[in-house]
């Protein structure tokens, strides 16, 4: 979406039944007492990685402190062993974002994305990441000259 004035995303929230994000203090990056840029919308943010994976259930909630999930998620990186790509993994919001919508796919009955995008742009750690962060075990399929429908089917087996 791209909008040139702040009516249009006044309009944009109000017309999706979001007007409260409209007022949220908490999003108003530049406080002029509203949510007016672009910029400020897409901090509207949502997960349940705030929460730790052992809790009994975990709540799907609003994201109030960028720096304290930016700090969860930190956590998360270094507890994983050093020579793991996952460790040199760089965080920077557009990650952030991409983060948090990854886990929310694969949360979904039968969730799945097709991630496209230029080589090393992180699209693999950022799924790895956001199965690791919900306890899931990645399993990889390695494509080969020989990989036929055989192969495909031995390792949905496994």
């Amino acid at each position: 979406f791209f909008f040139q004035a702040e009516d249009g995303i006044r309009d944009f929230c109000l017309s999706r039944g979001l007007g409260d994000v409209y007022k949220r203090q908490h999003l108003d990056t530049n406080k002029d007492g509203k949510v007016s840029t672009i910029e400020e919308l897409r901090g509207l943010m949502f997960t349940d990685f705030l929460q730790p994976p052992t809790a009994p259930k975990r709540f799907y909630e609003e994201v109030q402190d960028k720096q304290k999930l930016q700090e969860v998620l930190a956590g998360y990186l270094s507890s994983y062993d050093s020579n793991d790509k996952l460790s040199q993994l760089v965080l920077f919001q557009f990650a952030i974002e991409h983060l948090l919508i990854i886990g929310r796919i694969l949360k979904q009955p039968g969730g799945n994305a097709l991630l496209v995008g230029v080589g090393g742009s992180g699209r693999q750690s950022l799924t790895r990441l956001a199965a690791r962060v919900m306890e899931y075990q990645v399993f990889s399929i390695e494509i080969s000259k020989q990989y036929g429908l055989r192969e495909l089917r031995d390792d949905i087996k496994k």
